[in-house]
């Protein structure tokens, strides 16, 4: 890794425990499905911002364009090893080779449920960004899951 994906990594894990603190704290205060259901819909609601951000740029409805998105201008920073494994005019298949969320929250000493929860968390801002773009998402797999790669297939 160069120094800027170091750095981001670095704060991509920062952000993952921010995640898991508020979390931790919620539940607390509201209990653990009630705090998840909050993040859940703050998180959509900051995907959705992006969404509408994608669809200006690649337009709606065109899988090929949102695909090259994903890849686009990550060479320097790509912490996540963002790759296009299959596209065409009615599904695409996006991958994602690592996580640093999930490598926080594995430093954090988090069980595998806790990683699932958290991640069905965090990944609320994919299903926000690609619904609000016109898309559904849907994952074959995740890295939380103890899965090596996490699989995002995007249909329209």
């Amino acid at each position: 890794m160069n120094k800027y994906q170091e750095a981001l990594a670095g704060e991509i894990k920062n952000r993952a425990r921010i995640y898991y603190l508020i979390y931790r704290e919620l539940s607390r205060e509201v209990g653990e499905t009630k705090a998840e259901a909050i993040l859940r819909r703050a998180l959509y609601e900051r995907g959705r911002e992006k969404g509408l951000e994608l669809a200006q740029k690649t337009g709606r409805g065109d899988l090929r364009k949102v695909a090259a998105a994903f890849v686009e201008g990550k060479e320097e920073v790509d912490v996540f090893g963002h790759q296009v494994v299959a596209v065409d005019d009615h599904h695409a298949l996006l991958r994602l080779n690592r996580c640093p969320l999930v490598e926080a929250w594995d430093e954090l000493g988090l069980s595998l449920d806790e990683k699932r929860t958290m991640c069905d968390i965090a990944y609320q801002v994919d299903f926000g960004k690609f619904e609000a773009a016109g898309f559904r998402l849907r994952f074959n797999c995740r890295i939380a899951d103890g899965e090596p790669t996490c699989d995002l297939h995007v249909t329209k």
